[in-house]
């Protein structure tokens, strides 16, 4: 009868024991170590693009999770960033997916947010201020208009540059004497101001003959002379004053001469020029005036037709936008 070994239970038990403490104590490492819990993030829920937006986590048992923690933020742009409190600003609109990561051996936590990516609101800015009529004669309305841009209530402030005011966006002002006037536009939001100016000729209201005036006096001179008589310069005076007063008039003085006369074109040339002479020196602006020599008349002028007085030099009013009628 065959005899069994009796077993060694002291032995295996010292082969085991170290085992077994080898895996409880990796196991008992696993199940101890305490994940990050997330109570709550803060974050913008609006930012203008250019904007610095502030980010923070709050982590519920930070004293309790076990180290190391990793804190990751994903802004929704491809940019991301790191810890409990962190700073971040979008160039472009939209709208973005923040995710926040809170994690260590024990596990991972998360949350997610929306902000809203918008343009800064903008100041007032403006684009044009205009003036109509320009120029205005004095007494007569002037209609001013202007254009800006802005976010929100713009408040609009003028001057007028005769010690008057205005408000509104197209207002309406008259300026008593003549003169040259920089009117200003000054608009307001509660986000900034800007600044422009025009500049208004207001012109001496014209008398009436200024635009009834159809003919003005001819001068006439000696045989073969072309100096002025004093008959022919009190003619020419009465012209000249219709001139200082017209702003709107410009002349044209035409020379002739007579049949029988000596050397008849520059004859007529030389009497036309007297007459230019006599209203530059009585402070007619000579770029008002025109003129020429039409030599010897043989049937009637353009003035004076059937007339025998040909030497003579005709002053022929001209108004604004007739002389290219002519």
């Amino acid at each position: 009868m065959t005899r069994s070994t009796p077993v060694n239970t002291k032995f295996l038990s010292s082969l085991w024991l170290p085992v077994l403490l080898v895996f409880g104590g990796l196991l008992l490492s696993g199940c101890g170590a305490t994940a990050p819990v997330i109570n709550s993030t803060n974050t913008p829920d609006t930012l203008e693009t250019g904007e610095s937006g502030t980010f923070e986590a709050d982590i519920e048992n930070q004293e309790d999770a076990d180290e190391p923690l990793t804190y990751t933020w994903e802004y929704g742009d491809g940019s991301t960033g790191s810890g409990l409190l962190t700073n971040k600003s979008y160039n472009s609109t939209g709208r973005y997916t923040v995710l926040f990561r809170a994690s260590n051996e024990g596990g991972a936590d998360s949350s997610r947010a929306t902000v809203r990516v918008v343009e800064p609101p903008q100041p007032a800015q403006i684009t044009s201020v205009n003036a109509t009529p320009n120029p205005v004669d004095e007494g007569e309305q002037v209609q001013f208009e202007s254009n800006v841009q802005g976010d929100g209530s713009i408040d609009y402030n003028w001057s007028f540059g005769d010690g008057s005011s205005g408000s509104g966006q197209s207002p309406s002002h008259t300026y008593d004497s003549s003169g040259q006037y920089t009117a200003r536009l000054e608009a307001s939001n509660n986000i900034g101001s800007d600044q422009s100016s025009v500049t208004v000729r207001v012109e001496r209201a014209l008398p009436e003959i200024c635009t009834s005036v159809s003919e003005m006096n001819s001068a006439f001179f000696n045989r073969n002379s072309s100096t002025l008589t004093n008959e022919g310069e009190e003619s020419l005076t009465e012209n000249a004053d219709i001139l200082s007063q017209c702003s709107n008039l410009s002349v044209t003085v035409e020379g002739f001469a007579a049949p029988g006369e000596r050397n008849a074109q520059s004859l007529s040339e030389d009497r036309a020029q007297a007459v230019v002479d006599y209203y530059t020196n009585n402070g007619v602006d000579a770029s008002r005036i025109s003129m020429s020599g039409e030599g010897q008349v043989e049937s009637v002028t353009s003035k004076k037709g059937g007339t025998r007085e040909y030497r003579r030099a005709d002053s022929i009013p001209q108004r604004e936008g007739d002389m290219g009628n002519m």
